[in-house]
């Protein structure tokens, strides 16, 4: 190959030259346990809940609800967020005029 077309392509890692990312990127912290992580360890530590868990999974064919009704679940949650925002503009109206605001 001729010195041009090396140029062209981009230069690999070498493993001898020390990376040049930053520390935290090279060791990132682990992640952030959340509430519903929290919460699920606790149900899991629950007597018997692994097996209820591995039976529910097999009756189910190891396909959640949204993988087997991927449609049914768009309309569903279109419904529910309709639902939510209705109910919110209806509470918001509800509470200017109880405070006689126009």
């Amino acid at each position: 190959m001729s010195p041009q077309s090396q140029s062209r392509f981009p230069r690999l890692h070498q493993p001898e030259q020390p990376p040049s990312l930053p520390a935290w990127m090279l060791d990132p912290p682990p992640a952030r346990r959340t509430a519903g992580d929290r919460i699920a360890t606790a149900l899991l530590a629950l007597p018997g809940a692994t097996a209820l868990r591995r039976r529910w999974q097999v009756r189910q064919d190891r396909h959640r609800l949204y993988q087997r009704f991927p449609n049914m679940m768009k309309v569903a949650g279109f419904a529910v967020c309709f639902a939510v925002t209705l109910g919110l503009v209806l509470a918001t109206y509800a509470l200017r005029a109880s405070t006689g605001q126009p």
